[in-house]
């Protein structure tokens, strides 16, 4: 790779270091509206890895209209202090900092302040259910005096500079948008005129800040809306915006596209490429890359493709803070890859009400989690024995044999990988298996020995001498209530059990299992498929963003999809299905009856050997304990490494 990832570059009067940034993004630290010590770790954390600049704290709401808990009160005096902690621990590891201001508009809930929301026109977001308030021309003045208070108050908080949000979502990009903006005055009806408010906040800014601190936008450029904006229109939004502008961080689509917006693993590495890389032939300012780049040798094929200035990486950062430093280290096999789950970080700030990964347990714990380098080797090395080889397993072999344990992990099966490995079968899932091959790669610099095809019982380590067993065995897919030679359970179909050619797959798993087998029925056997749930819809307890692609393929592929139905029997070719709330019943005929369901932990083995008296202390972690979603998993694995090092 060539060193141009890693060379400076200037956004205005700022140079920043190299040409990564860390793009803005909900944290869910904040609390009383302003940025934590929470924040300050989280974003120093990213600063210390390498990254040239950080675009944080996000979406610092410039006006009591746009009130949500989960971010900063940018127009507060008392946010300055805070953002002042911020950019010193930023600042002492080289990283520039700049701050994202954003009135959130009609594209919020007016719930969080009791109070209605405002937007250039009674025109509803297809993201929420609010009717926003039309904005007088006194309250479009209180919201550029607004932006131009949080300005300053980033200055005097030792920032760097100001990226304004027109993006997916925001007040700015509805103004700017011919299906949110209907105004016929001076701020509507013409281009020139809905650009206006953006390019009158930009001259209020200047006036408090000057003109040698750095402002740009980040600007949706293609709304991927019914009636909303193309990428045609953006272009003549990007001529007229105001000429001071510094830089322009690229985006496309809605917040009701937010599947899009922050795509799952459907989509390809970088599938945004064609937008940030016209918008660069149009501008003589630096433009930053965005979506799904999660691979600095990619990142650095964008720079030298001449499609961007800077590579944003969000999820990405999230996922390994160290990415930047690590690679130029030439240590790129210990970089963990995102997957593009979306579990944790979109998804936990609705779950957990913080942002973190799956793959990595410090991550948005960076207050109560150190990081490992900071720590010192166990004091007392042990040798441990890990029976099971899945992400559990993994996690716990990798940071045991960072803490300078000695480490053997036996695996019944010929691969590493767990229930991963079934998962992966799908294809729009194939990635989630790169959440075991980074634990690989990392376990591969490290002396750990690694025993496949090796499966263990408890009077398999009768004569053997550990100080510590793990139990990492994960789950078993539980048996459906139905019966029959026709009746398959999810995991045997994905491992090529075969079934016929009309197949009803009943859902009682609700996260990606049912809908997950679906798509390898429609894509790899071409089954004629009903799909049937209990459930309002096909995967409910999916995240939100990996939903709608799933819906998607089973739309495009006509089919027929029963909600609030259970099955009841299936026998002779047909199966009865029960309405949940009707209580109607109706006939379907099939071939084949497909369940997904809950998974059953496997805990046999620790209590056996316990029982036998077998020398070491066990421990399980992961599924065994109970069954639950990866990261989960993952969490146990390196806690528990983390507890017998300490």
């Amino acid at each position: 790779m060539s060193e141009m990832l890693f060379t400076p570059r200037r956004i205005g009067s700022v140079t920043v270091p190299n040409r990564t940034v860390f793009l803005a993004h909900e944290t869910g630290f904040a609390e009383d509206g302003l940025p934590t010590e929470r924040d300050a770790a989280y974003y120093e954390a990213r600063a210390r890895g390498g990254v040239g600049l950080i675009i944080g704290p996000s979406s610092m709401l410039v006006h009591p209209s746009a009130s949500n808990p989960m971010y900063a009160s940018g127009y507060d005096p008392d946010v300055v202090p805070r953002l002042k902690m911020i950019s010193a621990a930023c600042h002492k590891h080289g990283t520039k900092v700049f701050a994202q201001l954003q009135h959130t508009g009609g594209e919020d809930s007016g719930e969080h302040a009791m109070r209605e929301t405002w937007a250039p026109s009674a025109v509803p977001s297809e993201y929420g259910y609010e009717m926003p308030k039309r904005m007088e021309q006194a309250d479009i003045e209180e919201v550029i005096l607004g932006f131009a208070k949080t300005a300053e108050h980033v200055q005097e908080g030792g920032l760097d500079g100001i990226e304004l949000k027109a993006g997916h979502d925001g007040i700015l990009r509805q103004f700017i948008s011919p299906k949110y903006n209907t105004r016929s005055d001076r701020y509507g009806g013409s281009i020139d005129n809905r650009v206006r408010l953006v390019n009158e906040v930009v001259e209020a800014i200047r006036d408090r800040v000057g003109e040698d601190f750095p402002v740009g936008i980040r600007l949706t450029l293609d709304e991927m809306e019914d009636g909303g904006y193309d990428y045609d229109y953006a272009v003549e939004v990007i001529r007229r915006l105001h000429p001071s502008l510094d830089f322009l961080d690229s985006d496309i689509a809605t917040i009701s596209k937010l599947h899009i917006t922050d795509a799952p693993m459907h989509a390809p590495l970088g599938y945004t490429a064609e937008y940030y890389g016209a918008a660069r032939e149009l501008l003589d300012v630096p433009v930053i890359a965005a979506g799904r780049i999660n691979d600095l040798t990619k990142a650095n094929d964008v720079l030298e493709a001449g499609d961007a200035d800077f590579v944003g990486m969000c999820r990405q950062l999230i996922c390994d803070a160290d990415t930047v430093r690590k690679v130029r280290r030439g240590e790129d096999e210990e970089v963990t890859h995102c997957i593009a789950c979306n579990q944790n970080c979109l998804g936990g700030i609705h779950t957990n009400g913080h942002v973190g990964c799956i793959q990595t347990p410090r991550s948005g714990r960076e207050t109560a989690i150190p990081h490992i380098e900071d720590l010192d080797s166990a004091p007392d090395p042990r040798e441990v024995l890990v029976v099971g080889g899945g992400p559990a397993g993994l996690s716990f072999a990798v940071t045991a044999a960072d803490f300078g344990h000695d480490v053997t992990i036996r695996e019944k099966e010929s691969e590493l990988g767990g229930q991963s490995n079934i998962a992966t079968q799908v294809d729009s899932r194939r990635e989630f298996g790169d959440a075991v091959r980074n634990l690989r790669n990392q376990l591969d610099n490290r002396d750990v020995t690694v025993e496949t095809d090796t499966e263990v019982e408890a009077g398999d380590l009768a004569g053997e001498s550990w100080d510590d067993i793990v139990i990492a065995i994960g789950a078993t897919e539980r048996a459906p209530d139905l019966a029959g030679p026709d009746v398959h359970r999810s995991w045997d179909v994905l491992r090529g059990e075969a079934v016929g050619d009309r197949v009803i797959v009943f859902d009682n798993n609700k996260h990606a299992a049912g809908v997950g087998v679906a798509e390898y029925l429609l894509d790899k056997q071409d089954c004629e498929v009903t799909f049937v749930t209990t459930s309002y819809h096909p995967g409910d307890q999916l995240e939100g963003t990996n939903v709608p692609p799933f819906l998607e393929t089973l739309y495009e592929n006509d089919v027929d999809i029963e909600t609030h139905t259970t099955i009841i029997g299936f026998e002779d070719g047909a199966a009865q299905l029960l309405n949940v709330y009707s209580e109607e019943m109706t006939t379907r005929p099939a071939d084949s009856l497909v369940v997904a369901e809950r998974r059953r932990a496997r805990n046999g083995l620790a209590e056996a050997i316990r029982e036998r008296g077998v020398d070491g202390a066990v421990h399980r972690i992961g599924d065994c304990v109970a069954p639950r979603l990866i990261d989960k998993a993952i969490y146990d694995g390196e806690m528990l490494a983390r507890e017998l090092s300490a």
